[in-house]
This record gives C-alpha cells, structure tokens and sequence, in this order.
C-alpha cells in the first residue's frame, strides 16, 4: 500500500525524484525511495521536532527513504503534514552521511 502526503509540492522540504506535486513513500517493511532533501532540514531521532537533532544539511541532497510514519504535525514554508520520513541522507556537501533518521524539512 502506498501512501500519497498531499500538499507537499514547491516549497516543500522534502521532494522526492520522479514524482509531480506529492511526496510518495512506502510504509516500514517495503522497497525504499530515493529522494531530495532541501538545505536546512533537520535530522531527527524520532517523528517529532522535540526529538534530538542528528545533523542538518547544509544543501540540497540525496536521501535514501526507507519508510514513513504518521507523527508530530508540523508547519514549515506555507504546507502542513504529520508524514515524516525514515532513511538515510547523504550530505555531499560535508561529506557525511546520516543513517536512520528521521526527516521533515524545515524541522
């Protein structure tokens, strides 16, 4: 089953390759996706913005998403969602790389 978070589209954080006006991942235990994570968002241990920062970009860049969750509700750039996601980012940029973080730009 697929999970479409509508509402996410220019602006938005989190924008992933291949698709036009929405942001698309997979439940926890399916195929991951590859995605783009705008600069400046933060990486998170859990769905939520009280969690603990893991690191924040420094640019746009790639991420590896494995799953996604209903969590915190957040606010950020004019767009609203509960979605947050669960993978991996590769910051190029700083030549780092965040495994099992959680991610919802603007956080």
């Amino acid at each position: 089953m697929r999970f479409a978070a509508t509402g996410l589209a220019l602006g938005a954080a989190l924008f992933l390759l291949g698709t036009a006006g929405t942001a698309e991942a997979a439940p926890c235990g399916t195929n991951g996706h590859a995605a783009t994570v705008q600069a400046n968002s933060n990486l998170r241990d859990a769905p939520g913005t009280n969690s603990r920062i893991r690191g924040t970009t420094t640019g746009v860049t790639e991420a590896g998403i494995a799953c996604y969750t209903r969590g915190q509700r957040v606010t950020a750039g004019g767009y609203t969602t509960d979605v947050w996601y669960f993978g991996t980012v590769i910051d190029y940029d700083i030549g780092h790389i965040y495994s099992n973080v959680w991610m919802w730009g603007g956080t």
